[in-house]
């Protein structure tokens, strides 16, 4: 008896069609016996990713990809509001609105955001039964907090980044329609946008995934990157991202694997984008011994710092021009392996001042 396609959803814009093509090919490596279609919701898409694609069909002969272009779709909802993390933009809402565009034959689908690392098959989340829920997913970690403030009555909150979607329910139920009506009239005050779409319209109504299926790591910071053996997807939490310089090592070599076997294999890695990625990115060259670069990141972290603080923090402001001019001396003495210690304890004092200002960002 032949096994069942399993069928893959992405949502993304034009900048992350690449990045949805390596997440292709690392199921697609993890799956080389199970027939897969991929259906890739687009906010834009380049020439050279259409013809990328077409070569990863020809490579990998198990494969159907369907691309549905959706600018359309999302002219017609709401901007996103202006004050949303600058790491999201309206491609995010292509997650509630793929389900429906999907051939009514399709009757389960698994939708990731294409931030993630798969290390385990799938095929669990295929079989599984979602016992008349709509969405199986995990649990989010402020789950309480999160459905208090949507006051649903459930107190029941989920992560959006791994969706296990019965569709003939989602059908059924018109999800979509319910959550983008949601989504027009509340959009201001969404703190996470279409993931608080999804969660006021389900209030509670989903089945909880082991957090192995969505397990949160922070890429460059080697506090929040260990997971557990089991663990069948890492998802790359914040602004750092697999393919950000500064990723931890082991990290890193987990998801080159997979571009180095994709189309896409002329990626190369982008630098960080805030100022705490740009911190994490030299502590962890720091640790590999790669003081050059963590010099650089270092210093990109200071001069942010010193700025913002220029007329608020003497104290910290002296402090941190103290160990700059130790460093600066060591680096005369050509002894960067101090220099780049002391960068890194201006940095460092910087880095936990601005959390300590800001204790709501300490575990982003």
């Amino acid at each position: 008896m032949k096994k069942r396609t399993l069928h893959f959803g992405f949502g993304v814009d034009a900048n992350y069609v690449k990045y949805a093509g390596v997440l292709m090919t690392n199921l697609v490596v993890l799956h080389p016996d199970r027939e897969l279609h991929f259906h890739l919701a687009c906010d834009g898409i380049e020439a050279n990713d259409r013809h990328k694609l077409e070569i990863f069909r020809k490579i990998y002969g198990n494969v159907r990809i369907t691309v549905y272009e959706m600018q359309d779709q999302l002219d017609a909802l709401k901007p996103i509001k202006a004050d949303a993390p600058t790491r999201l933009n309206r491609s995010v809402l292509l997650r509630i609105l793929l389900p429906q565009m999907l051939n009514i034959e399709v009757e389960r689908m698994v939708y990731m955001d294409v931030d993630v690392i798969c290390l385990q098959r799938f095929d669990e989340l295929f079989e599984i039964a979602l016992q008349g829920c709509p969405v199986a997913a995990v649990l989010d970690t402020k789950s309480i907090k999160n459905a208090a403030r949507l006051q649903l009555d459930s107190g029941r909150y989920c992560f959006a980044g791994v969706l296990v979607l019965d569709l003939v329910i989602w059908r059924c139920q018109k999800l979509t329609t319910q959550m983008t009506e949601y989504y027009q009239q509340y959009n201001s005050k969404l703190n996470m946008l279409e993931q608080d779409a999804l969660n006021a319209v389900l209030n509670g109504a989903f089945l909880e995934l082991d957090k192995r299926f969505n397990f949160l790591i922070e890429v460059n910071n080697p506090l929040m990157a260990v997971y557990p053996a089991n663990t069948a997807l890492l998802h790359c939490v914040n602004e750092a991202k697999a393919w950000t310089k500064g990723c931890l090592p082991e990290i890193r070599e987990l998801y080159w694997r997979y571009v180095r076997q994709s189309p896409w294999c002329d990626l190369q890695p982008v630098e960080p984008t805030t100022v705490k990625a740009a911190f994490l990115a030299g502590t962890t060259a720091e640790l590999q011994n790669e003081y050059e670069q963590a010099r650089k990141y270092y210093v990109v972290t200071i001069n942010s710092f010193t700025k913002h603080y220029q007329n608020t923090m003497p104290q910290l402001l002296e402090t941190a021009r103290q160990e700059c001019m130790a460093a600066a001396l060591a680096e005369r003495r050509g002894n960067m392996q101090t220099a780049v210690r002391y960068y890194g304890m201006a940095a460092k004092h910087f880095m936990e001042q601005y959390l300590r200002d800001n204790p709501e960002l300490a575990g982003r």
